[in-house]
């Protein structure tokens, strides 16, 4: 199992995008988790802080799209940058504006800018990942080590979120994660070598290549994950509170990561001989099923094992949608394309959380688990109806020539 990751890391220039990666993205884990910790701590609102994150997320999955297409026309080096200079300004500025009580309308639109500004940092490493392996099979392994890296992102970034924001200051928390956004990004755009070539202005229609019914299908079953982190987060938040168990908080989300990690490890080593589109709708019924008890938990010890085994059904399907995208879209543009799918997950995660913190706020914690448990079922349904047409669409692309 071992020896599939280290052939990977033996490309050249991988180990240091990774380890760039990483530290770009742990922030991702943290800047939802601590508006929320701060929005609640100014206003005790679950539903305005859901509500605030939710503006982060969708202004970052509708601006976002655009950034990544700037990027693939004129390189990582130079728009990343400007990016996330930006991004760090208008989220500082949030920070300050909250800490001094000014208008929520003011609060929001800097978190609008904060999020549209946003460079997604998954997408980038996966573009030179693509880049890197054109055309060979362990791309599929290489998007497995970075659903690794993005669940120990989410094992790492929310307990140390939660932590300096309960010993020093919820602002202190955004603070650190505007350090790590500044280090994580620059460091990946100083790396030349292993970013993809700039291509420069692409050909009009060209966007129909990453627009397609197969990428639609995709985005789709992200944006239902997305709804499943949104609820999450925001719901067990809310419930270790009610439950007199705050400190919690941040290692309760750390086992939803951690579960998603060790199978996630498993899956990218092994080699599927049946297609990404056939294993879909299977690991989303497994993801249906594992998260069907949790509205019904009755305490933080049975809520811990039940994320933990919910969690271990969210990589597969992370993973064969990332794979099904490297396959159904040109590698010229796949920054563009991986970062449709954030997109997807971004609007996902702005719905789950605003309507589980109503849930929370009207009917009690536990209540907003349904948009987790409803949300699976949906995935679910949605990859068996698509199993179909995304067979016949990555068939069809992978007999077409696909042009870097």
């Amino acid at each position: 199992m071992a020896n599939s990751y280290r052939q990977i890391l033996a490309v050249p220039g991988s180990a240091s995008f990774v380890m760039a990666g990483f530290v770009g993205r742990l922030p991702i884990s943290m800047v939802s988790l601590g508006i929320v910790l701060l929005v609640v701590a100014r206003t005790g609102s679950y539903a305005l802080a859901g509500f605030m994150s939710a503006a982060y997320a969708l202004a970052a999955a509708f601006l976002g799209p655009f950034g990544a297409r700037f990027i693939d026309r004129h390189g990582q080096h130079r728009i990343v940058p400007v990016l996330a200079i930006s991004q760090i300004v208008f989220l500082l500025a949030f920070v300050a504006a909250s800490s001094l009580g000014l208008p929520v309308v003011l609060q929001f639109l800097l978190l609008v800018l904060s999020g549209g500004t946003s460079p997604n940092v998954g997408s980038l490493v996966r573009a030179r990942w693509a880049y890197a392996l054109r055309g060979d099979i362990s791309v599929r392994t290489a998007f497995a080590l970075e659903a690794i890296v993005d669940e120990i992102v989410f094992i790492a970034g929310p307990p140390l979120v939660t932590v300096v924001a309960l010993q020093i200051s919820e602002p202190a928390a955004l603070a650190l994660c505007a350090v790590l956004i500044a280090i994580g990004t620059i460091w990946l755009a100083l790396l030349r070598s292993s970013q993809p070539h700039p291509t420069g202005k692409l050909p009009i229609g060209s966007a129909g290549r990453v627009l397609s019914a197969g990428m639609a299908a995709v985005v789709a079953t992200m944006a239902l994950m997305g709804a499943i982190f949104g609820c999450f987060e925001v719901t067990t938040v809310a419930y270790a509170q009610e439950a007199d168990a705050a400190d919690l908080t941040g290692w309760l989300l750390a086992l939803y990561a951690t579960g998603s990690l060790l199978s996630g490890v498993v899956v990218g080593a092994v080699q599927f001989s049946r297609p990404t589109a056939v294993q879909l709708p299977v690991f989303a019924t497994a993801l249906a099923v594992v998260a069907l008890p949790l509205p019904f938990v009755p305490n933080t010890g049975v809520l811990a094992l039940t994320i933990f085994i919910a969690g271990m059904a969210v990589s597969p399907v992370l993973i064969s949608c990332a794979t099904l995208v490297e396959e159904l879209v040109p590698t010229a543009r796949l920054t563009e394309a991986m970062t449709l799918t954030i997109s997807g997950i971004a609007v996902g995660l702005a719905l789950g959380s605003t309507l589980s913190g109503f849930l929370v706020d009207t009917a009690g914690a536990k209540h907003g688990y349904w948009v987790m448990t409803l949300s699976s079922l949906l995935a679910a349904a949605l990859t068996w109806l698509v199993r179909g047409p995304l067979i016949r669409a990555t068939f069809r692309a992978g007999s077409s020539e696909r042009p870097v």
